[in-house]
């Protein structure tokens, strides 16, 4: 018996030794049975935890006009950025097009980004003309076709269409390649002369029943770099044309193995969307709510509506609604406010 005692006693000696060289013992030893539970719980990082390239806005230098480029990103998407060119006695048009050509300088200055030249390494412009009519006649050098798959060829030529496409003077484009007219490149992309926009970043579904129409949608995605932007993908619509169609398309969400992100909740319904006055007022479902407290997650759904309803032309403006009505005592999604329909997707400079 007084054995038991003595290691009884014992005991208690060692843990009273241990509780007091602690400050708060008991807050140590909660740490430690749930130390595991602690390390399991921290978040991963997530697009909207990412400084966003649609929120980084540089000052316009002297002698620079803002342009826009579609770079492509590692995962095949292309990706619109606008960035300030310096004025150059190329002019604007094969300027901008050089600035699309890969070299591991323009690699190294857009590594931040997760982003890459759109066009093979030492590909010049060897003439840009632009017709009164819209018609841009684009000659490349020989190494234009030296692309090293038929995606990235695919992806050379839209980026070229795209980029072109900014200019509002110009309308279709026709490639050239040491003057010489192309129907179909080496990895067998075909080429007409009056290419215009169409189907940038095409995401089908496995079912597409009785789609009638393609929209445009605008999701996020947190990119290889430093950065997280939007990508325009071209998705099929089962209404016609129409801004409620895009928004319908815009809340399906992305394709999984996209790497793209999806800005609103599970569940959000667009109930309506009316146009008057260049104003489209957006009546969203309450689910779309479970984004409060979450600022950038609601920049990031006020912005893929906006860009997305951007492509209608009689939209300037949106206005965010949750079940008819607006919300009070809030910045962010149902506001009482006015978005503008954003000039650029996304800013690097």
């Amino acid at each position: 018996m007084k054995r038991k005692y003595a290691i009884f006693f014992a005991l208690l000696l060692c843990c009273t030794i241990v509780l007091t060289s602690c400050s708060n013992p008991l807050t140590s030893i909660r740490e430690f049975f749930n130390k595991d539970e602690q390390i399991a719980e921290i978040p991963e990082a997530t697009p909207s935890e990412q400084e966003s390239l649609s929120e980084v806005m540089a000052v316009q230098p002297d002698d620079a006009r803002p342009t826009v480029m579609y770079y492509k990103d590692y995962d095949n998407l292309l990706v619109p950025v606008m960035r300030y060119l310096p004025k150059s006695e190329l002019g604007i048009a094969k300027a901008t097009l050089s600035a699309l050509v890969y070299s591991m300088e323009k690699a190294e200055d857009l590594k931040p980004t997760g982003l890459i030249p759109s066009l093979p390494m030492g590909t010049e412009i060897l003439g840009a003309v632009i017709k009164e009519n819209g018609h841009a006649i684009i000659d490349f050098s020989k190494e234009f076709l030296n692309f090293t798959n038929q995606k990235a060829e695919e992806l050379g030529v839209k980026a070229v269409v795209y980029t072109l496409s900014e200019f509002s003077n110009v309308k279709n484009v026709e490639i050239r390649v040491e003057g010489k007219a192309i129907k179909e490149l080496p990895q067998g992309t075909k080429l007409t002369t009056d290419m215009k926009r169409d189907e940038i970043n095409l995401k089908t579904a496995e079912n597409t029943g009785d789609k009638l129409s393609k929209v445009m949608v605008y999701y996020q995605k947190k990119g290889a770099g430093n950065y997280s932007y939007f990508v325009p993908v071209t998705k099929l619509a089962s209404e016609k044309n129409s801004a409620k169609a895009a928004l319908n398309a815009l809340l399906e969400g992305p394709v999984l193995e996209s790497g793209l992100m999806n800005p609103f909740p599970e569940g959000t319904q667009c109930l309506d969307v009316r146009v008057k006055d260049g104003v489209a007022y957006v009546n969203l479902s309450e689910d779309v709510l479970k984004l409060q407290g979450n600022k950038a997650a609601e920049r990031a759904a006020k912005k893929a509506v906006s860009l997305t309803l951007g492509q209608f032309k009689e939209i300037s403006k949106v206005q965010l609604f949750v079940n008819g009505a607006t919300v009070e005592d809030t910045d962010g999604i149902g506001a009482n406010e006015f978005i503008d329909v954003p000039v650029f997707v996304n800013f690097y400079e």
